[in-house]
């Protein structure tokens, strides 16, 4: 989390990790490992990691997001790959999606995805 981000995300987040209701998967990891500010803020964060729970994105679960993209497109929605394999890994688990893109809840609107938006989180 960024240090300057929103205190109540923070929060929130501090408070689903201690109950266990958070999971990840790489793709997630990725983007966030990606963004670190540095090699030292790149290796905490992936020890940090290491302690969260892992969604496996297997062969299905790539069609599946292949599957969900495909009929969002012909909806009109266009949607990058990884946010449909997020999102499909969330479906699959019954797990919400945390967010601040928007992607995510044209894809909610379309499918059984369910998402907490921490611009309107509750």
């Amino acid at each position: 989390m960024r240090p300057r981000g929103a205190d109540d995300l923070k929060m929130a987040m501090r408070e689903a990790l201690a109950q266990g209701r958070i999971a990840t998967c790489w793709v997630v990891r990725a983007e966030l490992l990606v963004g670190a500010k540095d090699p030292a803020a790149f290796d905490a964060l992936l020890e940090g990691l290491r302690g969260v729970p892992d969604v496996p994105i297997t062969e299905e679960r790539w069609d599946e997001a292949a599957r969900l993209g495909y009929g969002l497109r012909k909806q009109g929605v266009l949607v990058s790959l990884p946010d449909l394999l997020i999102a499909q890994c969330a479906i699959n688990t019954g797990r919400v999606v945390w967010h601040a893109d928007e992607d995510y809840e044209h894809i909610r609107q379309l499918s059984s995805l369910r998402t907490r938006h921490w611009r309107t989180a509750d």
